[in-house]
């Protein structure tokens, strides 16, 4: 790593920082999309442990599935247009099933990758690496007994999938849980929580976060009407379904909503596709702001930064204000890059 202060850091030391809080809230392989998107709405989380199993007492872990996969699941879907178009122009729900019907394994098996599996003893770096250079959002950290644990001898160890056992996990964007299951324990961290871990350390970084924000950002041309290369967006105008669309192509957490100035009004980000029911399937087919407003969301303002920012203060904007992106912006408010949780991860490697 760039900082060799982190070198002597594994996962263990991120998740005794970060802690083990008890697991609240899970799906279960036969609950609905709507029950998931309800959920996480309800509590503010981004990420669900999914469970299989019958009964209360046996229930195995499966995987976590996120809001992210839930938008790649709903706007993938046949019918999601026509039924979008009739309640636009009925104002009711068609009474069809709609994509909200489909249960929870059905966005699993879909899925191309399962949740990544590391050893508590992997080193920090390598943690960083598949969250930065892979794209990895969240992780899944196996623990036997350390009297019998398989992976004593090897710090790089990814956990084979046969190793898992009936243990549960969840990953809930800012913030983790996990329980024990016959000294077997699996549980979850996030980008969030290493970010959060290398701050708390940030005595040990000299002036590498002295960085100036321009340095870690991709910076791309200003919004305006003739000019190339500018960051992917949305205006006003846009519809909630056309938002969705372009961050599941443009592989974006969330866009920038402009005006027609191409200034930063607020951001779009899968999260709000929470709270979506059958009945209001509608509202994708309305403008974006209309879309918050009908499901009654706030039009929040987004963390704004400027060039002169170094990496510090973004780390700590981004901690204080539990935000998971910062948007740099131009002397006229138009963004010109989106600084977020994997870029200020990647800095270090």
């Amino acid at each position: 790593m760039k900082t060799r202060a982190l070198e002597k850091y594994t996962v263990r030391d991120v998740l005794e920082y970060r802690g083990h809080p008890q697991l609240q809230h899970t799906v279960r392989e036969s609950d609905t999309v709507e029950d998931a998107l309800e959920l996480m709405y309800a509590h503010d989380i981004v990420s669900l442990p999914v469970f299989g199993g019958s009964g209360q007492t046996d229930q195995a872990f499966v995987d976590i599935v996120s809001v992210y996969d839930l938008r790649d699941y709903i706007t993938n879907s046949q019918g999601l247009k026509e039924e979008v178009d009739f309640q636009i122009l009925s104002g009711r729900a068609s009474g069809k099933p709609t994509v909200l019907d489909d249960t929870v394994a059905q966005v699993v098996k879909s899925r191309k990758h399962a949740s990544r599996e590391v050893s508590m003893r992997m080193p920090l770096e390598k943690l960083v690496q598949l969250f930065a250079t892979y794209g990895q959002h969240r992780v899944l950290v196996t623990a036997t007994d350390m009297s019998n644990d398989t992976h004593a001898n090897d710090d790089n160890a990814q956990v084979p999938n046969g190793t898992r056992k009936r243990g549960v996990s969840v990953d809930s964007g800012c913030s983790s849980a996990s329980t024990q299951s016959n000294a077997h324990t699996v549980c979850g961290l996030t980008q969030y929580d290493v970010v959060r871990f290398i701050q708390h350390h940030n005595h040990e970084l000299g002036s590498s976060l002295d960085t100036p924000i321009l340095n870690v950002a991709r910076v791309h041309a200003p919004l305006e009407p003739s000019a190339r290369g500018h960051m992917p967006h949305i205006t006003v105008r846009d519809t909630a379904l056309r938002a969705l669309v372009l961050l599941r192509d443009s592989h974006n957490s969330a866009l920038p909503v402009v005006d027609a100035d191409g200034r930063l009004v607020t951001e779009f980000a899968a999260t709000m596709l929470r709270g979506l029911t059958a009945s209001s399937i509608g509202l994708l087919g309305k403008p974006v702001l209309a879309y918050m407003f009908g499901l009654r969301m706030p039009v929040l303002s987004p963390y704004i930064v400027h060039e002169n920012f170094t990496l510090s203060q973004v780390m700590s904007g981004l901690l204080r204000m539990n935000c998971r992106r910062a948007w740099l912006v131009d002397r006229e408010e138009r963004p010109v890059a989106v600084i977020s949780l994997t870029d200020v991860l990647n800095h270090f490697l």
